[in-house]
């Protein structure tokens, strides 16, 4: 049986691993009764350990216009890393996700693996931005890309980093 993860704001619907228990466990609070919620499976310190090499090299980037821009796809990024944390995907052993500035003032935001990337440059012009899946033989020879000016990136950043849990 395959279970399917439905993100709520972009209705994307997702296989998930078959090894993701189909429930999430924590509770929701009784606004009624002001009962409190139990987190105790809401690992946000994994996700943000998970970005914190990335949010530092963002953190020093001069050109303005290329910090805003990667600091709001470091927030698309956390939100759905979040999203797939919060129904049972376990992340402790995936390598933190990485940025590096580049010559021409642009930013790469790479997460490597040994058979593939996935990553995003946030290029000094936001027409010029854009993402990428490439991967070596044994998973296809994937070589995909577009530019993130054109797409809904929520979307595209599930469907690759549903690529990515389904791989790893």
């Amino acid at each position: 049986m395959t279970v399917y993860f439905q993100e709520t704001d972009s209705r994307t619907v997702i296989p998930l691993p078959n090894n993701v228990a189909p429930y999430i466990s924590f509770r929701l609070p009784n606004e009624t009764t002001g009962a409190t919620t139990d987190l105790c499976s809401f690992p946000l310190a994994e996700v943000s350990n998970m970005i914190e090499p990335t949010r530092q090299v963002i953190c020093n980037i001069e050109n303005p216009n290329v910090a805003q821009e990667a600091k709001k796809l470091l927030v698309v990024i956390q939100d759905v890393l979040t999203s797939f944390r919060q129904v049972g995907i376990d992340m402790s052993h995936l390598p933190p996700i990485r940025a590096f500035k580049l010559d021409d003032g642009a930013v790469l935001i790479e997460w490597i693996f040994s058979d593939y990337r996935v990553g995003f440059s946030v290029e000094p012009n936001p027409e010029d931005s854009g993402w990428y899946l490439v991967t070596k033989e044994n998973l296809g020879n994937i070589n995909a890309s577009g530019y993130t000016s054109h797409v809904d990136l929520k979307k595209q950043m599930l469907w690759l980093f549903a690529y990515v849990f389904s791989n790893s």
